[in-house]
């Protein structure tokens, strides 16, 4: 070990190198803090540091009562990548899926009766969802549309269609998305579902569609961990 770098450093760069190589590979859980100490003859704390630090850069993710694992890669991406998640997620080799939470109708209320242009009293179609890249949550959705704007809604399934698949199908033109990236400490119950703690950092995306007549037609609120991903943009 470098003598120069703190104890709990050094026991970080040792599981790092191991995980970069593959010898703990996603999924797989780490040895406990009881093997770390006996294996790299340290105290605890030393060892609770180094997997803290990790679990920080996002290589490692702790889920409660169960140990902490091997996090998948932080995966780099652009700020439309949300909306096509499952396309992407499959693209990247890990296997998409969507765990739906609930779909129905509610008031539009003060909020989505100015979006929308409605009535309070008025129904907007809310749907939440998990979208899941190997069985675990990478991004939670909520989603709505005036509950005019499209003929027998309820109807679909929302764990395998997306609104834009459905305004496709009847024949209903988007003009253009409006997308405002925030970095949000995080709660419940959002935190839950994403298998984070309360106030850890998260990306929230806010996203409103319109059509051609500038109408918003679909509004979206999604949240996932930075610690999956990092979003890049280009200034031209």
């Amino acid at each position: 070990m470098d003598v120069k770098s703190p104890l709990y450093i050094q026991i970080a760069d040792l599981l790092r190198d191991k995980i970069e190589k593959g010898i703990f590979t996603v999924g797989e859980t780490i040895p406990s803090e009881r093997e770390l100490t006996e294996t790299y003859g340290v105290n605890r704390m030393t060892v609770r540091k180094a997997v803290s630090l990790l679990v920080e850069e996002g290589l490692l993710i702790r889920k409660q009562g169960r140990g902490t694992f091997v996090n998948h890669p932080k995966i780099n991406t652009t700020l439309d990548t949300i909306q096509g998640m499952g396309r992407f997620l499959n693209d990247m080799g890990i296997q998409s899926s969507t765990k739906l939470l609930y779909s129905g109708k509610r008031k539009a209320r003060y909020k989505f009766s100015k979006m929308f242009h409605l009535n309070p009293e008025d129904s907007v179609f809310q749907v939440i969802r998990l979208r899941l890249g190997d069985g675990e949550p990478f991004v939670l959705e909520y989603i709505y549309t005036p509950y005019c704007l499209i003929d027998n809604i309820e109807r679909y399934d929302f764990s395998t269609y997306s609104i834009f698949d459905i305004f496709t199908e009847q024949h209903k033109w988007v003009q253009s998305t409006e997308k405002v990236l925030s970095i949000i400490k995080i709660h419940n119950p959002q935190a839950a579902l994403l298998n984070m703690m309360e106030d850890e950092f998260a990306f929230m995306m806010e996203e409103r569609t319109y059509d051609q007549s500038e109408n918003v037609v679909l509004y979206t609120k999604s949240y996932s961990s930075s610690k999956r991903f990092k979003f890049l943009t280009t200034m031209l």
